[in-house]
């Protein structure tokens, strides 16, 4: 017979990080929220930030250190005054809830994908790409509606692995903190791509902290997308480490690909410029329902990753 929990253990297991993960997902999929209260509008802000604190008449290495100092101005403050408050707060666990709320971001790229997808359905391309220009790194102008569907699978994806999986993961390895931390270093590196001419030496350091934080949790995503055509799943994990830019996010993109019968990467255009990049998978090409389908199975997966933290927390409380 399995025990029943006491109500003691329940308010106990509430205030769990998995608990405080699960809830915090599950209330930002449902309530939804004004443009002013999701943390992706300070990216324009931070843009302007790094226009100002650039160099652009500094050497290279001029240029990364102010990039480095400019995660510095941005992270420290906003470390110490969540740590400030988060001390004054009547209650830790809920602060925890409502700042992981405010962190996380899945409902404007669901809205994306499927409003992007009605666009190309309904043959009204040229609205598809003024929709996705703003969420895009690359000229949309020229897309056919392949080309934008595939553009919209990789910018959804990758957007939910830094603005919902990567400050779910920085918390259940260090708290609020963490996922500050985990969804700064990812408005940072959006803001100063160094896909834009003026940033490709000061928006370095924040790339490679991005890249570094991430790669776990994208190849933590990626395993359950290997099965159930695991060797092939296993050569397509590889080829994306292997291939891509950012190693983990390509291996993430292949394991998706793969397991979904698509082909994603290959050429685009940046700032003008023909950039080759590796194709991944062996399917077919991208349709205007792939976006929406690709993102609910990323998210499906990181649903299974909180679902078993909250089984294993329950069974730790039942046997305590």
């Amino acid at each position: 017979m399995i025990p029943i929990p006491s109500s003691d253990t329940l308010a106990m297991m509430a205030a769990t990080p998995a608990a405080i993960m699960a809830g915090a997902a599950l209330l930002e999929a449902l309530l939804p929220r004004p443009e002013w209260l999701r943390l992706s509008a300070a990216e324009p802000l931070l843009a302007r930030l790094g226009h100002k604190v650039r160099r652009p008449d500094g050497s290279p290495r001029a240029q990364w250190q102010a990039g480095m100092l400019a995660l510095l101005v941005v992270w420290v403050p906003c470390a110490a005054g969540l740590w400030a408050v988060r001390n004054l707060s009547l209650s830790e666990p809920l602060f925890d809830l409502l700042c992981l709320l405010l962190l996380i971001e899945s409902r404007p790229l669901r809205t994306l994908a499927s409003a992007g997808g009605a666009l190309l359905k309904g043959d009204t391309l040229p609205l598809a790409r003024l929709q996705a220009a703003p969420w895009l790194r690359r000229e949309t102008g020229k897309l056919s509606a392949m080309g934008l569907a595939k553009a919209l699978c990789e910018g959804t994806l990758l957007r939910l692995l830094g603005g919902w999986a990567g400050p779910l993961f920085g918390f259940a390895l260090a708290g609020v903190q963490g996922a500050l931390l985990w969804r700064l270093a990812q408005l940072s590196h959006l803001a100063w791509s160094g896909k834009q001419a003026d940033f490709v030496h000061f928006g370095r350091p924040a790339a490679a902290l991005y890249q570094a934080l991430i790669a776990p949790a994208a190849l933590l995503l990626a395993l359950p997308a290997l099965p159930p055509r695991l060797r092939e799943g296993m050569r397509a994990w590889r080829h994306g480490l292997t291939h891509w830019p950012h190693p983990a996010a390509g291996a993430l993109l292949a394991a998706l690909a793969c397991q979904s019968g698509l082909r994603l990467g290959g050429p685009r255009y940046y700032q003008g410029t023909l950039v080759r990049l590796a194709v991944l998978g062996k399917g077919g090409d991208p349709d205007w329902e792939s976006p929406h389908r690709l993102l609910n199975r990323l998210q499906l997966i990181g649903w299974g990753w909180l679902a078993l933290m909250l089984l294993l927390t329950l069974a730790g409380g039942n046997h305590g």
